[in-house]
């Protein structure tokens, strides 16, 4: 027992001292070499060869031994009470130097594993966090502390609440890059992805996403803008002169617009002769200063092609002279002002005959009725004036 004790506190001074019992095995071989007088070649190699051999065999006996303890945690567990007592004081050396490094090599594989392990659960745990994040994240349902998963190990919730917590934050990156991204289309043409959205594929696509969008908008504006300058110059009839230097799809907002305005212009040139056809009995051109001949053709056309003017006209008076009638136009010409001003001209018109006719047939009949009754009254009178003239000349008969 006594020397078990000894050589347990040999190897715990080995242990503090590898290096130095390394350097004292080199200075013991050398001072082997260089006391030993050299007789024979043979009677010399023998030796060193033999001690060389007991060393490497003990310190590999040792250092398994010491790689089995080490990676277990249980120090000289291997040992058996005879395993280094049986050796001698040199030899034991060589096996507790053998043991040392051994031990120290299992200590670190197994700690090596242990953190493998540990890192491998936490990347797991990290990975569902982060998709869970991005789940929650998407529903509106973000926990600002994440569920621990107690049949899990401590490092795998520690990496699930990590990575829960990067998705949320990537989440929120993603929404300040699309608008970034917004922003950035509605001012360039060309992408250029900041380095704070390009690391992360979420941020990046969200800024893509909105540049893109921005992008959209900015042409939509553009088309539209530059529409509107083609209706003009088309509306005014002007030749179609394209601005330089734009991109296709623009070149042809602005031809399209040309063409709705020259459209356009036919239309409401058109509707100016149609209704000019209400508000004029005859075909009279447009001013002298409308040079263009389009416009005195297409002012032509919508003046013959009203057919209801005359047909109307007729209704408005006839609806006017007739007693008891109210004005009613036609639903559909009720938006026409041209249309609406005849109508009430002429309802007026027919107002205004009806009781021109009505004050002449009244006085018509109001003479007619004077006429009889000066009629009437001078008949009552002359019979009245007969009868008494009859009964004077009877009186005077008799009296003779």
């Amino acid at each position: 027992m006594k020397k078990l004790t000894i050589l347990i506190l040999i190897g715990l001074s080995l242990c503090m001292s590898h290096q130095l019992l390394i350097a004292r095995y080199v200075v013991y071989a050398e001072g082997k070499k260089e006391t030993t007088t050299p007789t024979t070649p043979d009677s010399i190699q023998q030796p060193e060869t033999n001690s060389k051999e007991i060393f490497e065999r003990l310190y590999h006996e040792g250092y398994e031994l010491g790689l089995v303890d080490g990676y277990n945690s249980k120090k000289y567990e291997s040992f058996s009470n005879d395993s280094i007592v049986n050796q001698p004081s040199q030899e034991s050396q060589w096996l507790m130097l053998g043991y040392t490094v051994g031990y120290e090599k299992g200590k670190g594989q197994k700690q090596e594993e242990i953190l493998a392990q540990q890192e491998k659960e936490r990347t797991a745990g990290e990975q569902e966090g982060y998709k869970k994040g991005l789940e929650d994240y998407k529903q509106a349902s973000i926990s600002s502390k994440p569920l621990q998963t107690p049949a899990k190990s401590t490092e795998w919730n520690k990496g699930f609440a990590h990575g829960y917590k990067q998705a949320v934050e990537i989440m929120d990156l993603a929404i300040k890059a699309k608008e970034d991204g917004y922003n950035q289309g509605l001012e360039l043409d060309m992408l250029n992805i900041p380095d704070l959205y390009s690391a992360d594929e979420i941020t990046r696509k969200a800024y893509e996403e909105g540049f893109d969008i921005g992008q959209n908008k900015r042409t939509q504006k553009l088309k539209a803008k530059y529409e509107k300058e083609g209706f003009h110059q088309g509306y005014a009839l002007q030749d179609m002169f394209t601005p330089q230097g734009l991109a296709p799809e623009l070149a042809e907002a602005f031809k399209k617009g040309f063409i709705k305005g020259e459209n356009q212009k036919e239309k409401d040139t058109y509707k100016q002769g149609f209704n000019f056809a209400f508000t004029s009995l005859k075909y009279k051109e447009p001013a002298n200063d409308q040079v263009d001949t389009r416009l005195i053709q297409w002012f032509k056309e919508g003046y013959q092609s009203n057919k209801v003017a005359s047909p109307l006209r007729k209704e408005a008076y006839r609806s006017g002279w007739s007693i008891g009638n109210k004005m009613d136009l036609p639903t559909k010409y009720k938006e026409n002002k041209a249309a609406v001003d005849m109508y009430k001209k002429y309802y007026k018109l027919g107002q205004q005959k009806q009781k021109k006719t009505a004050f002449e047939i009244s006085t018509i009949l109001l003479v007619i009725i004077s006429v009889v009754g000066i009629y009437t009254l001078f008949r009552r009178n002359k019979d009245i004036n007969q009868g008494s003239n009859i009964e004077i000349y009877g009186i005077e008969k008799t009296a003779k």
